[in-house]
């Protein structure tokens, strides 16, 4: 059940109003179209967004399976982070699921033990919900808990009854129980019967089929129409994406695909603007829009991807090195680096190994000048002799050896003086004469009966290897 995307990399405090006794309106205001300039819309639209998520999270944390869902979630998360040193994210995350787990174990026990005493229970739910109220959820976190809520609800057998919705609300919720836009309903069947929850256990995750009724419009028209808005605020910010993608281009990605990078971090901005805090949206946004555009450069400029954290301080190296050949005149050491950025030699070291860029040994296909040369046209093209070859030259220079010390030696000295064994110089009969105080001929003579003494013995053997 584990559902950690992209839209939460960093854990933050939702700016939600965890106060129950707040009259909430079920259709919300509608937005006025002609506001004075884009920054009021924006800032209309994200309010509308931030009322609805509120409203939803408020709504979720009356059932006591959000709780469940995320302890199931993140307690695995955290535990990986502080394995990983992370202690930024799981710092944050430990004190939210810390508090969940205390309340939520609270309210299990007294539901488990059927106290008599209601209030004491009552009390011990709206702990746990105001809990749940504080946890930072994701975009895909909401989403999928709706789908559980839903999906339940059907799965009980009940049937959503009409009482003061509109038409067209009353659409929006048979259209969300009835699962037309949502998936994955295979893989949550088997979830739920993996659970096995027995009927006491549904009625305490899910509440009693009146208040799972009652709970479940606001749930799912909380969700539609933060959706709606959040939908509108991004689509009224489509075109800032379209200025800052311009600014990139020109570089090896498409401008199609800087654009939908850029809208990539627009939704993020869209998730995690509070609109309380005074900023104006297209600020907001403008910066998540040039992070995810440069990201994304950063990630497909090498055939090797380096870590983002990684290339800020290769960034930094590079400065340094140039700002210090700038001032000397002479290339920097690795330890001057080192003690210019405060890293250690190694780490220079490492840093400037995989700063280098890869490049092709072959030609590109579309280089249509005749005179380029690629890469493999400047190496060297060693040729390695096979190893089978190898393992024979061995065995006959050992064969070779073994059948010269069979002679005597004025004939071992004639066979190697004149085929050049052991020595760099073969020599002629007559030089070999000379040296022996020979004639010709009797050198020639000895040099035949020392052949055939080696035919004899070692003929069949040498002849294997012609």
């Amino acid at each position: 059940m584990r559902l950690l995307t992209e839209y939460m990399s960093v854990p933050e405090v939702n700016g939600a109003v965890v106060n129950n006794n707040t009259p909430v309106d079920k259709k919300p205001a509608l937005i006025n179209k002609e506001a004075d300039n884009a920054e009021n819309r924006n800032l209309q639209l994200a309010r509308q967004v931030d009322e609805q998520k509120t409203k939803l999270i408020n709504s979720l944390s009356k059932f006591p399976v959000t709780a469940l869902w995320v302890l199931n979630n993140y307690e695995q998360q955290c535990d990986k982070a502080e394995q990983e040193d992370d202690t930024a994210v799981s710092t944050e995350f430990s004190e939210f699921l810390k508090d969940v787990k205390k309340h939520y174990h609270s309210v299990s026990q007294s539901a488990s033990a059927n106290i008599a005493n209601e209030e004491a229970y009552t009390n011990a739910k709206r702990r746990l919900s105001f809990a749940v109220q504080k946890f930072p959820f994701a975009f895909e976190d909401l989403v999928k808990l709706v789908d559980i809520i839903a999906y339940a609800f059907k799965l009980r057998g009940l049937s959503f009854q009409s009482t003061s919705q509109e038409k067209k609300e009353y659409e929006i919720i048979l259209k969300r129980l009835h699962g037309a836009s949502r998936r994955d309903t295979t893989s949550m069947a088997d979830q739920f019967k993996a659970m096995a929850l027995h009927q006491h256990e549904e009625r305490f995750l899910f509440l009693s089929s009146d208040d799972m009724g009652q709970l479940l419009s606001d749930v799912v028209l909380s969700e539609h129409f933060w959706l709606l808005y959040r939908q509108q605020l991004a689509t009224v910010n489509s075109k800032l994406v379209l200025f800052i993608a311009n600014q990139y281009k020109g570089n090896f990605m498409d401008f199609e695909d800087l654009v939908q990078e850029g809208h990539t971090g627009l939704l993020k901005a869209v998730d995690r603007f509070k609109y309380r805090l005074g900023f104006q949206f297209s600020t907001y946004a403008g910066y998540w829009i040039r992070q995810a555009i440069s990201r994304s450069l950063s990630r497909s400029e090498r055939v090797v991807r380096i870590p983002c954290g990684q290339i800020a301080t290769i960034n930094k190296v590079f400065r340094t090195k140039d700002a210090i050949t700038l001032k000397t005149g002479n290339e920097p050491t690795t330890k001057e680096l080192a003690e210019q950025t405060q890293l250690s030699q190694d780490e220079v070291n490492t840093l400037l190994s995989i700063s280098q860029s890869a490049v092709s040994l072959e030609a590109f296909d579309d280089d249509e000048d005749e005179q380029s040369f690629a890469p493999i046209n400047f190496i060297a093209q060693n040729v390695f002799p096979h190893s089978y070859s190898m393992i024979a030259d061995t065995q006959l220079q050992g064969l070779v050896n073994a059948a010269i010390k069979t002679l005597n030696p004025r004939e071992a000295k004639i066979l190697c003086s004149h085929f050049g064994v052991g020595t760099d110089q073969q020599k002629t009969l007559q030089e070999i004469g000379a040296e022996l105080n020979l004639t010709r001929e009797r050198v020639r003579q000895i040099q035949v009966v020392a052949l055939n003494k080696i035919k004899m013995r070692y003929g069949d053997q040498l002849l294997s290897f012609l």
